[in-house]
């Protein structure tokens, strides 16, 4: 009797404990109001659910199918491989759908952005695989955490001296706008300066460019991007061990709050899947074999295949008059829209019919009538969202202001107040400028041409234009006293719009204009807007050449051997010449004593980037540096000392600078850093580190040295000695503050 109620006690004290170690997992981290008593005395068995009240399980019954997002290209979380949803994320919605009977359609072919909107207005009942914040957390129920995130450094291979958060301090890093880890650095690493980006694969192209020193990515995200894109220069740190920074990329599914039924639902499964389920699905997609996933394809659906397969073509509203994005030229389509077309029909394999538009107002109703599927090239405005579904923007390009040669700068759209200004009425601009300047006055003009004819007469004093529609049509009617006379601050995006009910064709056409790589979007970018006038080739040359080659042809028959004998001292002597251009081309715009460019050939490339800082409205800056009290080392030391520490400080500037930034000496002891793509709050902490990195430098004898920075940016109506004077001054204002430092002057 004692043994067996001994027994009895024991077998009943074990249950007890196994009941309270494997708790947690059973039950999982359902929030307090999903849980009643009723609920928490419940038993459950290995991989089944507790029980559903009886509101859940109507829900069920009437209610067996769910919308979940998919994304298009986010692996190993969430993707298209061969056609269908796939990624960890995925794989656990599939199995919370049949672990709780619920069956689940998934949403695809939309932004991130796209996908989070429709989703906190409704149109979705379920995003998984996403991080949680508090402005989402106001919103929606998220469930515990499923996995977190294994973040790494990503860097480029010549680069030694990054492989832990430490190493970051001092240095550029980029992150994609709106992550949590982008608090974090500036809560706990406050010295690591960010550029915020559009995406992981822009992050991922700066560091490559050498614009910045690293950025951080799951590592399985990059090295899919790494690997697809061809990233070869680049590698990764080991996983970085900080807990802070993992909460940050936790990832949960989120259930808006207006639906409380749907996430205790999908929450008590989450709490019934077991610990070897996780496992299966987290060494499927993270081990190392389970790494190596995506594809270059556009990633259709087999619903979507089979849409087009019926389809067999899509109708495509052109407008006749639009280059460089679109015309007809002997019954054929030319321009940019053209090539891009022809990219997505290889693409999509299906064809393209071409319907005339006499105008965007005629393409826009075509749209609407049926009588076209898509229109490409175009922007999106809020009017026509309500006859458009838009994919994501494959290009972008600047709104200018045209005026005439002899015309001042004009700062901004503000500044034609009191201007006679044109427009064109059909096109992109006077909606896009209306919505932001809504009290300017303008003239409403026909066509481009007529406008800038009306400009370069003038009977306007300015128009408002696309600068890749200004520039086609300024070079193809000869207006050469024409120019852009400053900057709108709007920036315009193509993408293609389609018909708002054809939700199949939205997904494909959003895929494809995905899909499209740097090197197809660069083919047509040079092929178009590229160059600039086309040079014609000099034949009085080439006929002066053929003439020459005739007469060595004559001695050739004569004199074979003799010619032979000469042919190879002439290759001798071409060899040295070839050698001696070289070494001249190379001191002609050398810097003798340091190394580094000099002031001739700084000043050529400081004249090119601000062409192209217009052109293209991208960021631009510079910095002068001046070495302090130089000629107390020259002085005390001589000239040869001096000579060595100017040495070394060139030496150390251009160590410490980016790949992209441009060196040069302008004089003396003073230096020359032209930044391309750089804004002012950055290229001040460029400056920044520069100053702290000299003032550290072991000079030899002549001990410390430190210098004097001077610091501007690009602003509209800029030209390289405005934007010179204001460094000069800056420089001026850190030398009269005491030295040593850095002053910017916008």
């Amino acid at each position: 009797m004692y043994h067996g109620t001994k027994h009895l006690f024991c077998a009943v004290l074990n249950s007890l404990v196994i009941l309270l170690l494997f708790a947690p997992l059973v039950y999982g981290n359902t929030p307090p109001e999903h849980k009643n008593d009723s609920q928490a005395g419940q038993e459950v068995n290995k991989g089944e659910i507790r029980q559903y009240t009886a509101e859940e399980q109507a829900f069920i019954d009437t209610r067996p199918s769910i919308t979940v997002a998919n994304e298009f290209d986010w692996p190993p979380f969430d993707f298209i491989a061969d056609g269908r949803p796939a990624g960890f994320g995925i794989d656990l919605m599939d199995l919370l759908a049949r672990k709780s009977g619920l069956s689940i359609s998934y949403v695809n072919g939309y932004t991130w952005e796209e996908l989070l909107e429709m989703f906190f207005s409704g149109g979705i009942d379920v995003l998984h695989s996403l991080s949680l914040t508090p402005e989402r957390q106001k919103k929606a129920f998220f469930s515990s955490p499923y996995y977190h995130s294994k973040n790494v450094l990503i860097f480029r291979s010549d680069t030694q001296d990054i492989q832990t958060l430490d190493d970051l301090e001092q240095k550029i890093i980029a992150l994609p706008k709106g992550w949590s880890s982008i608090e974090f650095f500036k809560t706990h690493y406050p010295d690591v300066h960010i550029i915020e980006v559009e995406s992981s694969r822009q992050a991922l192209e700066y560091v490559d460019q050498g614009k910045v020193s690293a950025t951080m990515e799951q590592e399985g995200i990059a090295t899919y991007f790494i690997k697809k894109f061809g990233f070869t220069d680049l590698e990764l740190s080991g996983w970085l061990k900080n807990e802070i920074l993992q909460k940050t990329s936790s990832m949960h599914f989120a259930v808006v709050k207006t639906n409380p039924i749907l996430f205790s639902i999908l929450d008590k499964a989450l709490a019934s899947v077991t610990l070897s389920e996780m496992e299966l699905l987290k060494e499927k997609w993270f081990s190392r074999s389970g790494r190596q996933i995506g594809q270059a394809d556009v990633g259709l659906t087999p619903e979507e295949h089979s849409w087009l397969k019926n389809k067999n073509q899509i109708r495509v509203c052109i407008l006749p008059d639009r280059m460089p994005f679109s015309a007809i030229q002997g019954n054929q389509v030319v321009g940019m829209t053209s090539d891009f077309l022809e990219i997505f029909q290889e693409k999509l394999k299906i064809s393209f019919q071409f319907n005339l538009a006499q105008s965007l107002t005629d393409a826009l109703y075509q749209v609407e009538t049926g009588d076209c599927d898509i229109i490409p090239m175009i922007s999106k405005t809020l009017a026509r969202k309500v006859q458009l579904d838009f994919t994501s923007a494959f290009m972008d390009y600047n709104v200018v202001i045209i005026s005439r040669e002899d015309y001042p700068f004009i700062s901004g759209i503000p500044g034609l107040k009191s201007k006679k200004t044109g427009m064109v009425v059909a096109g992109n601009i006077v909606e896009k400028v209306m919505e932001k300047y809504p009290t300017l006055k303008y003239i409403p003009v026909k066509t481009i041409e007529e406008c800038l004819i009306d400009v370069s007469t003038g009977q306007l004093d300015a128009a408002i234009l696309s600068l890749p529609v200004a520039s086609h049509y300024i070079r193809e009617t000869g207006l050469t006293n024409l120019k852009v006379a400053g900057h709108s601050s709007i920036k315009e995006d193509l993408r293609i719009g389609v018909q708002t009910q054809n939700h199949h064709l939205h997904s494909i056409m959003s895929k494809v204009v995905r899909s499209l790589n740097h090197q197809e979007l660069d083919m047509i970018y040079q092929k178009w807007l590229g160059s600039e006038l086309e040079h014609k080739p000099d034949y009085t040359l080439l006929w002066k050449f053929m003439s020459i080659a005739g007469i060595i042809l004559v001695l050739v028959v004569g004199w074979n051997r003799k010619l032979s004998r000469l042919n190879k001292e002439i290759a001798i002597a071409h060899e040295k010449l070839t050698e001696k251009t070289v070494e001249l081309e190379y001191i002609s715009i050398t810097d003798s004593l340091t190394g580094i460019f000099n002031r001739r050939h700084i000043e050529s490339v400081f004249e090119i980037e601000i062409k192209r800082c217009v052109r293209h409205g991208r960021d631009l800056s510079i910095i002068i540096l001046d070495i302090d009290f130089f000629k107390t080392v020259n002085d005390t030391f001589g000239h040869q000392a001096g000579d060595k520490v100017l040495k070394q400080f060139a030496g150390l500037v251009k160590q410490k600078i980016r790949v992209t930034d441009i060196l040069g000496r302008w004089g003396g002891e003073e230096f020359f850093i032209v930044c391309p793509e750089i804004n002012l709050k950055n290229v001040v902490h460029l400056a920044h580190t520069l100053c702290r990195s000299i003032e550290a430098e072991d000079f030899g004898k002549p001990g410390v040295q430190t210098a004097s920075f001077g610091v501007t940016s690009f602003r509209n109506g800029d030209d390289t000695q405005v934007m010179i004077s204001r460094a000069d001054k800056a420089l001026y204002l850190a030398k009269s503050n005491g030295r040593n430092r850095v002053e910017s002057i916008t």
